[in-house]
């Protein structure tokens, strides 16, 4: 009951928000060109709501490929390279310098490598996101006791076994962490790859809607967007629960 009362308040907060952003944009405190309004929304989504759903489809399932690859490789990387302690330290140095780096500027490389297909944003988000992904794993890896090792070892675990069942296991909040930044920023990176060069997807809608004023499209691309990336974050809130379910299991 409890739960639903919740959501109903929620569910009430976001309608008012809707009716005063509504009437701050009708009372000509916005600009049009800059701002769109619910109704706008809603009118784009009458208007042009196929075609945006058909891009939907094509940038979720662009996202959906690259969290896979850069969560596999980036969990990959960190718990092998984690496990030993000067590589580790070195991959710390470079993997927090390329976080730094703004990688849009590299994406003209991908386009004349890969074109103006999907795979040009697929990798792009890959590459947008697997650095804290690796950067995370690696670290939560590094700081564990490395007597848990040493008694799953003993216990007769080989290699194999004593990474994904021993320390995995207890570096998952750390990895949790960077799958959490990754996912955001692969979200952010097949989008903004769209934008910049693309015949389809959500990104492209934006862009192309933009360069037209169109606002409430715009907007609805934004909002379409918003909903690729809280689907991610609930997938992630999902592993955590399982997480928490398994580990208390155990014990």
């Amino acid at each position: 009951m409890n739960w639903l009362h919740a959501r109903v308040w929620q569910l009430a907060g976001w309608v008012a928000f809707a009716a005063l952003w509504e009437l701050v944009y009708q009372s000509d405190l916005l600009n049009p060109i800059i701002f769109a309004s619910p109704s706008l929304i809603v009118m784009a989504a009458s208007q042009d709501g196929w075609q945006f759903l058909l891009a939907f489809r094509v940038t979720l399932m662009e996202v959906i490929i690259a969290i896979a690859i850069a969560w596999g490789l980036g969990v990959g990387f960190g718990l092998v390279v984690g496990l030993m302690p000067i590589a580790a330290r070195a991959a710390a140095v470079v993997l927090s310098s390329l976080i730094a780096v703004p990688l849009v500027v590299l994406y003209p490389l991908f386009l004349a490598w890969l074109g103006l297909g999907p795979a040009s944003k697929i990798v792009f988000g890959v590459v947008s996101g697997i650095f804290p992904v690796a950067l995370n794993t690696m670290i939560g890896v590094k700081n564990l006791d490395r007597g848990y090792a040493t008694m799953a070892t003993a216990m007769g675990a080989n290699r194999a076994q004593v990474v994904v069942q021993v320390l995995a296991p207890l570096a998952f909040p750390s990895i949790l962490a960077g799958l959490r930044l990754g996912t955001a920023l692969v979200v952010i990176g097949v989008v903004l790859a769209e934008m910049l060069a693309s015949t389809d997807g959500i990104g492209f809608l934006i862009s192309y809607h933009r360069a037209l004023f169109a606002s409430g499209q715009v907007y609805l691309g934004i909002l379409l967007a918003l909903v690729i990336a809280a689907l991610a974050n609930a997938l992630l809130s999902v592993l955590e629960r399982l997480f928490v379910r398994r580990k208390g299991a155990s014990r």
